[in-house]
């Protein structure tokens, strides 16, 4: 039996590649965020990864009937590898 996924979220240099990088796992979801970025630029780019998140439906809530809804083209994501990946 799998637990529920670690959540870690940390502060990085993602040396300009983008605002933030995650990495969505099954033992854990890790987001890294590159502060250097104005605020606006990681507000819009958080957005971006939890909505492709709910859009692709990896997250979804039970119960609301969401998922009976057609799939829409999800949004591009403006995230980098997570530097962890290796890439």
């Amino acid at each position: 039996m799998t637990g529920v996924p670690n959540v870690r979220v940390t502060s990085e240099d993602l040396h300009g590649q983008a605002p933030v990088a995650l990495r969505d796992g099954r033992t854990a979801y890790e987001l890294a965020i590159d502060f250097s970025y104005p605020p606006d630029e990681i507000a819009a780019a958080l957005t971006d990864v939890f909505q492709e998140a709910v859009d692709s439906r990896r997250w979804a809530r039970r119960g609301t009937g969401e998922h009976d809804q057609p799939d829409d083209e999800p949004p591009a994501s403006r995230a980098a590898q997570h530097p962890e990946d290796g890439y």
